[in-house]
């Protein structure tokens, strides 16, 4: 009697054991469905001809200070949608990063053999956003779209690459 008893509880055990080891696969192949989901709805977005023109024609603009640029871009609220769009874009890639809702080493794949379109804005509105920061007493503002090229140049230097991408170097951006 002791030994069906016993055969009992091992079987009880088995069957948890088996019920808990597929309960953990399921919750590993939902999270990585949602994590593929949630990149291909980000991805979407970057590949948009939109996006991508839009990203080429704000990185051809030119300024000789913050209130020229201000002047320009700034003040027209049509230029102004155009950089916030694409700045925004890169910021919300940082927080999708930071949380680790996104692997940074498939962004750093896209953004290596892409147009390195955020790190590029990133570099050439560096100085404008630091200038907002300083004026605006605002040293968050776009902190996540940083947060997003310091993962880039930090994945550069992992894989062996030169640690800054250059816009100059960029053969497509107009008088470069």
């Amino acid at each position: 009697m002791a030994s069906f008893e016993f055969l009992a509880v091992i079987v009880s055990i088995l069957g948890l054991t088996a019920s808990i080891t597929y309960y953990a696969s399921v919750l590993r192949n939902q999270s990585k469905t949602r994590q593929t989901q949630l990149f291909m709805q980000t991805y979407q977005k970057v590949a948009t001809p939109e996006l991508q023109t839009l990203t080429a024609e704000v990185l051809e603009w030119e300024w000789t200070d913050f209130e020229d640029f201000k002047e320009k871009y700034f003040i027209n609220t049509k230029k102004r949608g155009e950089w916030a769009s694409s700045m925004l874009l890169f910021d919300g890639l940082g927080v999708l990063l930071k949380e680790g809702y996104i692997d940074p080493e498939i962004l750093f794949k896209l953004e290596q053999s892409g147009t390195r379109g955020g790190v590029l804005i990133w570099y050439k509105f560096k100085p404008i956003i630091e200038e907002i920061r300083r004026r605006e007493d605002n040293p968050d503002l776009m902190k996540h779209a940083e947060y997003f090229v310091d993962e880039m140049i930090r994945l550069r230097k992992e894989h062996g690459l030169p640690s800054k991408w250059s816009p100059e170097k960029s053969w497509w951006v107009k008088d470069r």
